[in-house]
């Protein structure tokens, strides 16, 4: 393997709004520059290759998306322990100021070697900073409100061809949802024919779909054609399943890339107590994000599937985490190549019965030669 990625899923956004709960002053607080104060030394403890100083920087407390102030120092650890002398780059992307010892902050950290690539690209959405004993130290995005009961992620798998008249509509509509649901909905654009579809994907057999436009809701609700009637069944399905608590929490993500193939594992947390683990799959897709090809109105496509592996799921490898490798049909891997990952209950015959417990899509860092 050439390359190694080490991605932290961030599923959850904070509301900045509206779950503030610490005092305000009267007078608005003065606006810091918390690149110098926060960010830079921590970049430059890490460049020395104490982790142990860049810990000093995240509070006690600190928690982001269930990683604990030791989970960090572990996992900075484990980098550090394969490769001792990594690039660093820790960047401040927005701060908010919301009181004199309170801020929010986006943040990102990046870690790479000369000889095998990134390391580490994570990007940090909704932290908060918080001053302790007059020292400003990271707290991470727990500190400000809990998200309760964090809700499903939308997966919708789409079946079309390439010159389909009647399929426009639905893709503008796909489109349309995923820009209104920004982090909480999925589409697949999967091809039934030459040149974009990808030999020996079952996905569209197993659903027993006969025509295109056609796409399945979370495994289980389907939606043919495109007219009005069939548009307005994808906004039912949709708020159905935003309503619904989250049954399975994907962390720690980790891919490599090997030419056209993306290796990796993830871990899986079950929310719901008992769920079944009879036929159960992990799914590894890779999409391109924007294809050069377009429809018959000249849009370009989306989401468009570019290869597809099912792993099976047992007690023997959900004690950890889960392993697996998709490759690309394409000889090149797009530069905007992401990777979606979803669970599903897949029996051996579809009877509008295979349910997607959510997913995640992460875009990709590619490398090509």
């Amino acid at each position: 393997m050439k390359f190694r990625h080490l991605v932290f899923i961030l599923l959850a956004l904070i509301a900045l709004s509206g779950c503030d709960r610490f005092d305000h002053s009267f007078k608005p607080p003065d606006k810091l520059d918390f690149t110098p104060i926060i960010f830079a030394p921590l970049e430059e403890a890490l460049v020395m290759g104490d982790v142990d100083e860049a810990m000093s920087y995240f509070s006690d407390d600190f928690m982001h998306n269930g990683q604990s102030k030791t989970d960090r120092h572990t996992w900075l650890e484990g980098i550090f322990s394969q490769d001792p002398n990594p690039l660093v780059e820790v960047k401040m992307l927005a701060s908010q100021q919301t009181s004199p010892t309170h801020a929010n902050v986006n943040w990102q950290l990046k870690l790479s070697s000369a000889e095998r690539g990134v390391l580490a690209d994570s990007t940090f959405i909704g932290d908060t900073l918080i001053k302790e004993n007059d020292r400003w130290l990271l707290k991470g995005n727990g500190a400000q409100c809990s998200v309760p009961d964090p809700k499903m992620t939308v997966v919708i798998e789409y079946f079309t061809f390439l010159g389909c008249p009647n399929c426009p509509p639905v893709e503008a509509k796909l489109h349309q949802l995923q820009q209104q649901h920004a982090g909480q909905l999925i589409y697949l654009e999967h091809h039934t024919t030459p040149p974009l579809a990808v030999t020996g994907d079952p996905t569209f057999a197993y659903y027993g779909a006969s025509g295109v436009p056609a796409a399945m809701v979370q495994g289980i609700n389907r939606i043919n054609g495109s007219s009005q009637e069939s548009l307005d069944a994808f906004d039912h399905w949709v708020h159905t399943y935003l309503d619904m608590n989250k049954p399975i929490e994907y962390k720690n993500l980790l891919y490599t890339q090997d030419g056209q193939t993306i290796s990796g594992s993830v871990e899986l947390e079950f929310l719901v107590e008992g769920t079944p683990l009879q036929d159960l799959y992990l799914n590894a897709v890779l999409i391109e994000k924007t294809s050069s090809y377009t429809n018959t109105q000249q849009v370009n496509l989306h989401n468009v599937v570019r290869g597809k592996r099912c792993i099976p799921l047992d007690v023997n490898n959900l004690n950890g985490a889960v392993s697996f490798s998709v490759d690309s049909v394409d000889a090149q891997l797009p530069d905007d190549t992401a990777l979606v990952i979803f669970v599903q209950h897949k029996p051996g015959t579809f009877n509008n019965d295979a349910f997607i417990y959510g997913g995640i899509e992460v875009p990709l860092n590619i490398t090509n030669f």
